[in-house]
This record gives structure tokens, sequence and C-alpha cells, in this order.
């Protein structure tokens, strides 16, 4: 039979969806196992002391406090409460807080400019913001202090801290704040809950809407494959301002009633000595992560009962996936997805221990893929193509813009702007984006491809290639690459290109060597910031 991944009645037929919330699950473990471990929070740079520790029904009653204060304020029903802060018990409190109190959660990131922080606020409707004072040499607060003027509808700002300017309050107030009946602000699994900013690589970022119910599919997207349960212990160092954050260390823990330990910020020795000390037993991190947590641990092992890592977000190198097992004891597991849909994929506990550096995994029961041409036909097997998913970890659409969520849907399925190849095994490879491709004479060259392969040199710490102007062909291939020790020569990346038995005229036309890649929050190159300082420089450079 064939199943209408558009039909939200199956969603629920299947247990896809459900009429229930997270608020459920958060009463559920505080009734049944009020003293069990909810949340651990290590403070390295916002804070001193302790680490925090909440059991569920001490969560349960501070998110309850956290609303009392919220409705307090005046905040209701469909409100949006805007977050920009890091990976603390805080966040988890607000993010149910909010829930509890009816309001949908704006999460962005902790490093957004003030233009682009002014702008979500102002797009999303925004009638409060929570952030923190100063971190990483950012004045967050002062900086939504100096826009609040031009932001008539922010009618409350609140800091996490000491630090709180004028006309704000304090995040501890909140909590104080006498209790009020919730009882009618109850949301329903249908209700949206989170707006999630993406970090936008180009243009201003989209505010992805998302229920309680898509965020409920994306959860067991992960905790599913994964078996977890009550007896686990999950972490990542991935920030709370990005779905990684939510997905993997707030809502997914929350679920299946596990422990999440957070940590402010990430420090590869730091987070093995958590391990060591809670127990942690799954994880997800980015792959140049992962390499740091190799290398610590062969320098100063620690006990560990990790039995779950998994990985995604940028391409993951050859051998890494060896390397970490060869020192933990445990295979990667690679996972792909977007912040419209979560995780939709993910390698499986048979597949061979170096699987996710070839594979992105295969997609989970309630979402599905396809991969077509230019023409809109599904392609062969073995030939890439233009990767398109749905199902019910899909979003609900765009914040003030539904024309271009709908201009990204064909015949119902999202387009995911990634190129992909059949993994040979159900799953899928991603090999580039379709915006990612340069036109080198007519000649489409996939730079994520040619990225793959230039990674085997051991010289390479990093790639980007991407295209720079070219009168003639209209562009030429430039590798940028941040050298492990001394660089390699052009020549060697070229041969390596040849050597993989690429299509001739997909290696890189000249190397450029640099300290650093710009980049995203969530650690995606930020290739239109590259080929831009190209093209100026060419054009300043003049014809020669």
């Amino acid at each position: 039979m064939v199943t209408n991944f558009q039909d939200r009645a199956l969603f629920r037929e299947r247990g896809w969806w459900r009429d229930a919330t997270f608020l459920d699950d958060l009463d559920r473990w505080a009734r049944d196992t009020p003293d069990r471990t909810a949340v651990v929070s290590r403070f390295w740079e916002t804070g001193d002391g302790p680490d925090v520790t909440l059991s569920y029904a001490g969560l349960a009653d501070a998110a309850r406090r956290c609303a009392s204060g919220l409705v307090a304020l005046g905040v209701g029903p469909g409100d949006r409460v805007a977050m920009q802060v890091v990976n603390q018990w805080q966040a988890t409190v607000l993010a149910l807080g909010c829930a509890s109190a009816g309001a949908v959660v704006v999460p962005y990131f902790i490093a957004t400019g003030a233009a682009d922080t002014e702008w979500i606020l102002r797009e999303s409707g925004a009638c409060a913001v929570v952030s923190l004072g100063t971190v990483r040499g950012l004045e967050v607060a002062a900086a939504i202090a100096g826009m609040r003027e031009r932001l008539p509808g922010l009618r409350h700002q609140i800091v996490v801290g000491d630090e709180v300017p004028e006309g704000a309050v304090g995040f501890e107030s909140l909590l104080s704040a006498p209790a009020v009946d919730l009882g009618d602000r109850r949301p329903a699994g249908d209700d949206v809950f989170q707006i999630m900013y993406t970090s936008g690589t180009t243009g201003r970022p989209k505010g992805v809407r998302h229920s309680f119910n898509t965020l409920y599919a994306m959860s067991r997207s992960y905790t599913d494959p994964l078996g977890l349960g009550p007896d686990d212990v999950l972490s990542t160092p991935c920030i709370i301002g990005g779905q990684g954050g939510w997905l993997y260390g707030l809502l997914s823990p929350l679920l299946v009633g596990a422990a999440s330990v957070w940590s402010d910020a990430y420090r590869p020795a730091d987070f093995l000595d958590l391990a060591e000390r809670y127990g942690i037993t799954a994880a997800y991190f980015t792959p140049a992560v992962l390499d740091q947590l190799v290398e610590e641990q062969r320098e100063r092992p620690r006990r560990h009962a990790l039995r779950h890592m998994v990985t995604g977000s940028t391409p993951i190198p050859p051998g890494l996936p060896g390397r970490f097992y060869a020192t933990f004891g445990l295979p990667v597991r690679s996972l792909w997805g977007m912040t419209e849909n979560g995780g939709v994929t993910i390698s499986g506990a048979d597949d061979p221990v170096d699987w996710a550096a070839h594979s992105d995994g295969r997609p989970v029961e309630w979402m599905q893929m396809r991969l077509v041409g230019e023409d809109g036909a599904e392609v062969a097997d073995g030939e890439p193509g233009r990767l398109e998913v749905r199902g019910a970890n899909l979003c609900l659409g765009y914040e003030g813009a539904d024309e271009v969520f709908a201009a990204a849907l064909h015949d119902g399925w999202f387009v995911t702007g990634d190129l992909a190849r059949r993994d040979g095994r159900g799953g899928l490879k991603i090999i580039g984006r379709t915006k990612d491709m340069i036109n080198k004479g007519g000649l489409h060259v996939p730079a994520v491809a040619v990225e793959e392969i230039l990674r085997a040199d051991p010289r390479v710490a990093e790639v980007a290639v991407v295209g720079e102007p070219e009168p003639l062909l209209g562009e030429t291939v430039v590798a940028v690459v941040v050298p492990h020790g001394e660089p390699p020569a052009l020549e060697d990346l070229q041969r390596l290109v040849r050597e993989a038995r690429m299509t001739p005229g997909y290696e890189p036309d000249r190397l450029e060597v640099v300290a650093e890649l710009p980049k995203t929050p969530t650690g995606k190159v930020r290739k239109r910031a590259l080929e831009e300082d190209l093209a100026a420089r060419k054009a300043a450079a003049g014809p020669r």
C-alpha cells in the first residue's frame, strides 16, 4: 500500500503525531519518577559555582513558575517570546514555561548580529525577548536595549544573569511571580510551539514554524532509531539557538524521560569529563568536533558510558568513523536533516563501521524521500538528483513568508536544495547543493563532491570549493584550504581528483590558502562570503 505522506490524519493513525504535547511528557515523568535527573547544567562562561541539577519534579515546578511570571507580564496564548541564550538550564525552563503559558518560542543564535536580531524580533512579532547579558565579548542585552524604541511590539526585555539594563527585568524574577491557573492556556499537539530562525548563508534568516507534533516526529527520528529510554543521558554541544540543540539536548531527553547534560561552552576535555562524571550514553556532534574528542581521548583517556554517537550538519571526512571507533569502541552514525524537518535520515546499527563517511543514512518510517532530475522525474540508481522530502517532520511554513515556503514545494514534496545519490543500502549520500554548483563553461561542478576528495589529503584540515568569476568560462574552480601544517600543492589536489576518476574539469584550477573559513553559527561554511571576496579581488585586479 502506498502511504500518503501528506495526510495528517494518517500521521495520527500511525502514531506519528498525537494529541498530547511535551508538557504531558513532563507531567508524566514528574509524576512517575519525580526524583530522576532531568537537566544537568555546567557553567564555564556565563556563571560560576557547582553544576545545577534539576529533577523532573523540579523542572516541572520551575516551568510552571516561569509560565506564571510570563503571564504576569501579559504574555498570552500565541504570543511570541524570543530567546537568545546558550545551553543552560534556563533555556529548558524557558521553553517549557512558554509552552505552559501558551506562548510560541522564537530561538536564535547567541552570535546573531544586532541587525539580524532586530529583524528577527520585528518579523516574528516578539512581545518579549530573553537573553544573556554579556557573553563571548558580545553585549547581547545592551544591543537589544538599544533597539527597543524601534520595536514597539517588544514590550518586555528579560535578562539571564546580573547584567540587567534599565527597563529590563531579571529572569529570576519570573520564577518568583505568584502562581496562576494555566489550565485554559494548555496547548494542543497541532499548535505552533517554535519559530526557529535559520542561520542563513545568504540573505535574511527565515522563520521556520513548527508545531508540537512536527517537533514530536523530529525528536522520535533520533530517539527511536537509537532505542533511547529513561536510563539514558543525552548531550550535545549544538547550541539551543539551532535545531540541533533543541532536538538532541532539550526535546529528545524530555520525550523519553532521559537526563540532559547541558554546558554553556564547549571544550573537548570538558565534555569528556562530563561524560565520565554523569554517564553520558548518547550524543550528537558535528564532524569537526569529533576529531577533537578523538585527540583528547587519546591524550588523556577517560572512562565513558557512550553507546551512541551521531554526527551530521557538515560532511564527514574519510577516516573519521574509523578513528572514532578505534578510540571509543563504538561506531559513528550519520544523520541528515534541516531546520525545516529535523533528522530525516540516520544510518543504522547494522551498517559497516565506516559507513557514516559514505552515507547519510536511511529515512525514518514517517519520512519519505526522492531524487529527481531537472525534468522533475526520479533519477536512476547511481545518478545524482535533487533531494525532495515529505512526511510528519516537515514544518508548517515560514513566518510571514508562506509564499516562499509554497515556492519550495514541488507536487507536495519539499525541495531541500541538496543534491544526493542513493547509497545502495536504501539510504542516500548528500553530494552538494543545487545552488552549490560551479558553472565552468557549461560543466556543472558539484563543489561538495570535490571537497570530499580533497579532504583525503592529510595536509587539508578544512576545504571549501567555490567558483571564481572568469570572463570566458563564467567560473573557475577554487579550492580554499585551511592547511594542517605545510599546505598541499595545487598539483597534488588536482591529482587526487583525477585519481578519483571524477569528470575532467572538476579538479581545482587554483588553490587559496587561508587561516580559517567563514562560518555560520552551526558550523556551515559561508560560501557566499568566500565567493564575494574572490569576485571583489578579481574585479580590483582588473583584466589580465
